[in-house]
């Protein structure tokens, strides 16, 4: 296996899904006695810790009232999601299933790095069917920082895989906090433009290339295999 190839999950794989954004609100609820939902920030990129200070933030509460229960916070978010997701239909985006196949048929390994906590990203994934393609990964229940889950999925790439980092990583991501933490983590950044943000942002952002799509399989491939 000689080359990582790492996605973030909302919006580059799989739309947001609703009983995630409800998780939110019943943790914000039940943990903190707080009604809100996380649409009153620009939530886009983030990762679920930096969400939830910055909700509770604007809600009135401190930095340390909310870090003192933000482990509880997170818990009741996957109990409130698994309990969701059931009666929720997920599924990937176009291009996704035949892109994946392809690199799985070309040994590339595959891993995530995403803001949702782990339980939750592997719950969308699950239900959309391509759960199984992702071996390794970084997320929101890791770290507060992206750039530490990028520079975690290849330690745990390289822990567990026969797989030598050595500039043959490549970071699929909507969103320029994705491209920023995949600049700053040293890898190769391919900006996607599935989200709400424009290929001229996420080439701002810093990326090394931009797609459209995931349905863009030969252009993804020819991007990989150089």
């Amino acid at each position: 296996m000689n080359k990582l190839i790492l996605f973030d999950v909302d919006r580059t794989l799989v739309l947001s899904s609703k009983a995630h954004h409800k998780a939110f609100s019943e943790a914000f609820k039940k943990a903190y006695g707080v009604n809100a939902t996380i649409e009153i920030i620009n939530h886009h990129g983030m990762t679920e810790q930096q969400i939830i200070i910055e909700v509770l933030k604007k809600s009135g509460l401190s930095e340390q009232e909310i870090k003192s229960k933000i482990k509880e916070c997170m818990k009741v978010m996957v109990d409130s999601f698994n309990k969701s997701i059931e009666s929720e239909k997920i599924i990937p985006l176009d291009g996704v299933q035949e892109l994946l196949k392809e690199l799985e048929k070309n040994n590339f390994l595959m891993g995530l790095v995403t803001g949702n906590l782990e339980d939750i990203a592997r719950g969308k994934l699950k239900k959309a069917g391509i759960n199984h393609y992702f071996k390794i990964g970084g997320f929101g229940s890791d770290d507060i920082n992206r750039v530490n889950l990028v520079k975690l999925a290849i330690k745990r790439a390289e822990e567990n895989f026969t797989f030598e980092s050595n500039k043959n990583i490549f970071l699929i991501g909507d969103a320029p906090q994705d491209i920023k933490a995949g600049k700053e983590a040293g890898v190769k950044a391919i900006g996607i433009t599935t989200g709400i943000y424009s290929e001229k942002e996420l080439k701002e952002a810093g990326a090394d290339y931009t797609i459209a799509s995931l349905k863009d399989k030969k252009r993804i491939l020819e991007i990989i295999s150089n």
